[in-house]
């Protein structure tokens, strides 16, 4: 729940928040950062002291039930809803650092922004040899997919442009560690996961969300925490999954999935390749080319992995 001081110092940071930026970015003491689409631009503001910047990660990790001091030097969490005021910012991720593992610096923080822009699929360019409406049709179908791309080209935007041909009837249950995905339908459970983990791990979650009787599982970002617990649940029935990864093209995603599925512990290399083959349908990769998203490959996962991953 948010605190008064910490809706208090939000006021300070609201003329950037809705500055049309895509992150603020504070290195120091006194300085903000703007990236607006990759253009930096650099504001002097008084009101944010070490003392103040400070004081806003401490209320933000409090509200979030964790902490950011010498002993917890990394926060990494959302601004909470405020159910009081109009001006949410939902969806509005934090990471912070500490001055303690800091060099010449008294703080870093970063506040990735949102899009509030709902696009469609025809908002991503083709490039791929493929149609949208044969992309449409593999969500209709329950395929499990997975949205590839580096960061910033728009993964999740296009997550939830797929998100759209899901039937509104369907259950869903999504597994996030920031609200990123907006779900149409009614009947859904959303759980937000703290990257810390540090009471609710993303395995709880899963195992949770298995006993939610859902139609559909998406997660939003796959990593080392979750890789080998989405492969098992699309191994064991469950369809329509969806989710992210971050690799710069197909052949990549699927070492990516592999890297992590290992550090999770699983090491047999040709029995994991299996694994993914019978776990994931496709790998829709997407792309920024100057400023218009692309879908440059859809990836038939099961019907090429044999041939092209030695």
């Amino acid at each position: 729940m948010i605190t008064k001081l910490l809706s208090e110092a939000l006021k300070k940071f609201k003329p950037y928040l809705e500055s049309g930026a895509n992150e603020v970015l504070i290195n120091r003491e006194f300085e903000v950062v703007l990236d607006k689409q990759g253009v930096y631009e650099f504001h002097q503001d008084e009101n944010f002291n070490k003392k103040f910047l400070e004081s806003f990660c401490m209320e933000l990790a409090t509200s979030r039930g964790l902490r950011f001091n010498e002993n917890n030097p990394s926060l990494s969490c959302e601004i909470p809803i405020d159910p009081n005021n109009q001006e949410n910012y939902y969806g509005y991720r934090v990471q912070a650092i500490h001055q303690s593992i800091l060099y010449d610096s008294d703080i870093s923080i970063c506040i990735r922004i949102p899009s509030k822009t709902i696009f469609k699929l025809s908002d991503f360019a083709l490039k791929a040899d493929s149609s949208y409406e044969f992309i449409e049709s593999l969500i209709r179908g329950k395929k499990n997919i997975l949205v590839s791309g580096g960061t910033g080209t728009g993964k999740t935007s296009f997550l939830n442009a797929l998100m759209t041909q899901v039937p509104i009837i369907d259950r869903i249950v999504t597994i996030e560690d920031s609200q990123e995905l907006r779900i149409a339908n009614p009947n859904k459970v959303q759980m937000l996961i703290s990257k810390n983990e540090n009471k609710f791990s993303y395995e709880n979650a899963l195992n949770a969300s298995m006993r939610l009787r859902p139609d559909r599982i998406f997660l939003g970002e796959i990593d080392t925490r979750n890789c080998l617990l989405f492969l098992r649940l699309s191994n064991t029935g469950h369809d329509g999954m969806l989710s992210t990864l971050h690799a710069n093209n197909t052949k990549d995603a699927i070492k990516a999935i592999m890297t992590n599925a290992m550090f999770g512990g699983f090491n047999d290399k040709e029995a994991l390749k299996s694994y993914i083959r019978t776990a994931i349908d496709y790998i829709i990769q997407i792309k920024r080319e100057k400023n218009q998203r692309v879908i440059s490959e859809v990836f038939d996962v099961k019907n090429s992995i044999q041939d092209d991953f030695e």
